[in-house]
């Protein structure tokens, strides 16, 4: 990737299967966000016949994405992980 990695955030991100989480590395010179990963375990149906728990997505990205900052020495910023939330505060917003 180009520039230093300055954090690592999930995402919340939906389209007409359901939500996913993506995981991305936010450099600094160029300021930019690379996609290192999409998160899905399903469409939303699995949600009304109860086949999984609410958002594994989530739980998935918070443990990938904490180890992913460790090993960087960065920020891990995950805005409304307990639920999907696509206008959730991003990092360079609140940093």
């Amino acid at each position: 990737m180009p520039g230093r990695t300055v954090a690592i955030e999930a995402l919340w991100d939906g389209d007409t299967e359901g939500w996913c989480v993506d995981l991305m590395a936010l450099t600094d010179v160029p300021a930019d966000e690379h996609r290192l990963a999409t998160i899905r375990h399903g469409g939303d149906l699995r949600l009304f016949d109860g086949a999984v728990p609410p958002w594994p997505e989530a739980q998935e990205a918070e443990a990938v994405g904490r180890a992913l900052a460790e090993q960087f020495g960065v920020p891990f910023h995950f805005a409304g992980s307990d639920r999907p939330d696509a206008d959730a505060p991003r990092w360079r917003a609140t940093s």
